[in-house]
């Protein structure tokens, strides 16, 4: 039996038909730049030709990716001070890593992808939201498994996004990248205030 027109396989073979095969009358009464194929570079009404520097922090994270003991003497000249968050606070119970995981998340301005926290780095993060450690909070073997869990989220997240910029695959052929992530911890879903409700 052949496959329903209605099943996602018909419905992506469409969709590449139509974004590879523009109609006979615009390939005749458009210029012949508009005419060409698409290329690797975006159309110039999409976002990402007015692509902004990204955080200052992301440039130097590939430094701490491979190599987690080049952070402990790095010094930056310019301040003479070592990487934001990668230094242990005074009161720290135990070490933590400083090594860093680079995602599959493409960063918008750059060519490089996002570089997730190091254990280190969410440590500090903690302890400037608030957080303080008691001897029955955390230890160290739980900070990897934080971290872990933390980058996988992202990464399933980010498949999700994958899943629904796809709809606009010809839009913008290059594909989607993530600007900066922030937290929108007090904005409420309707479906959470619910279960909010609920209790």
């Amino acid at each position: 039996m052949g496959t329903s027109v209605s099943t996602p396989a018909s419905l992506t073979v469409r969709a590449e038909a139509t974004m590879t095969a523009p109609p006979q009358e615009a390939t005749m009464t458009a210029p012949p730049q508009e005419a060409q194929p698409l290329k690797a570079s975006p159309p110039p009404e999409c976002p990402m030709h007015r692509a902004e520097a990204g955080p200052a922090h992301q440039d130097r994270a590939y430094e701490f990716v491979e190599c987690p003991m080049k952070a402990a003497a790095d010094i930056d000249p310019a301040n003479m001070m070592p990487p934001p968050n990668q230094v242990p606070a005074p009161d720290q119970p135990f070490d933590l890593s400083i090594n860093r995981q680079e995602s599959t998340i493409p960063r918008h301005g750059a060519e490089k992808n996002w570089v997730y926290p190091s254990e280190q780095m969410f440590w500090n993060a903690m302890l400037r939201k608030g957080w303080r450690w008691r001897d029955d909070d955390l230890a160290a073997p739980d900070m990897t498994n934080i971290i872990n869990i933390h980058n996988k989220n992202n990464e399933q997240a980010w498949q999700e996004i994958l899943k629904w910029e796809a709809l606009h695959a010809g839009e913008c052929p290059c594909g989607p990248t993530l600007k900066r992530f922030g937290g929108k911890a007090k904005e409420f879903s309707p479906r959470a205030r619910l279960r909010h409700w609920m209790g």
